[in-house]
């Protein structure tokens, strides 16, 4: 199903939020599917390790979510004991890229990250995108922020920068603060692009 959203264009990243994994006999998940419920659950339906589907209603804007038992095929045995079976945490959502790949951050120290790496099943190519110290960075999407963009994005919110329709301007923040409203269109401006990259897993 990975590859069936990729060859579409009316489907964005597939996000696995939750499990419940049984190594050897099945996987419970719980899944975000960013599109439409056809032509998605008929295809499903023909797929043999799916034993279990229970879709939600459908969302215009949001797509679906997907409940699912699997019977695991080997290959993806491999994936999963590669990661359940040592000493590290998978912290969710799974992102299933449209471009084909998976993104996911894992917690755990460097040794166990490194055996769960090795023990990748061979043709899955993996790679490292980012390495950080202490698990702030994988479980809290505001960790990037320095503690003054903390206090402008706080100031924002307060000032009401964020309702809709848009209750406050740059200057009044920067009123709040006491500083030059260019000095807090900047903080925001930075606040914003880290908390965004961190919303779609560029983590």
């Amino acid at each position: 199903m990975h590859a069936f959203v990729a060859e579409r264009p009316a489907f964005g990243p597939t996000r696995l939020l939750q499990w419940n994994p049984r190594i050897g006999e099945t996987n419970v998940l719980l899944f975000h599917i960013d599109g439409p419920p056809e032509p998605f659950l008929p295809a499903l339906e023909g797929v043999d390790t799916a034993e279990v589907v229970e879709p939600s209603a459908e969302s215009t804007v949001d797509g679906f979510y997907l409940y699912v038992r699997e019977r695991l095929t080997d290959r993806d045995r491999g994936l999963v004991e590669a990661f359940a079976d040592e000493n590290v945490v998978v912290v969710p959502p799974v992102v299933y890229d449209t471009d084909g790949s998976m993104r996911f951050s894992v917690v755990g120290t460097g040794d166990a990250l490194g055996r769960a790496i090795d023990r990748t099943p061979d043709g899955v190519a993996v790679s490292v995108r980012r390495v950080h110290s202490g698990a702030g960075a994988a479980v809290d999407p505001g960790a990037g922020l320095t503690d003054r963009q903390r206090e402008v994005v706080a100031a924002a919110v307060a000032a009401g920068y964020y309702e809709e329709p848009r209750g406050a301007t740059v200057a009044d923040v920067a009123e709040r603060l006491d500083c030059a409203p260019s000095t807090a269109a900047e903080h925001i401006r930075r606040a914003e692009a880290t908390l965004v990259r961190g919303a779609v897993g560029d983590r």
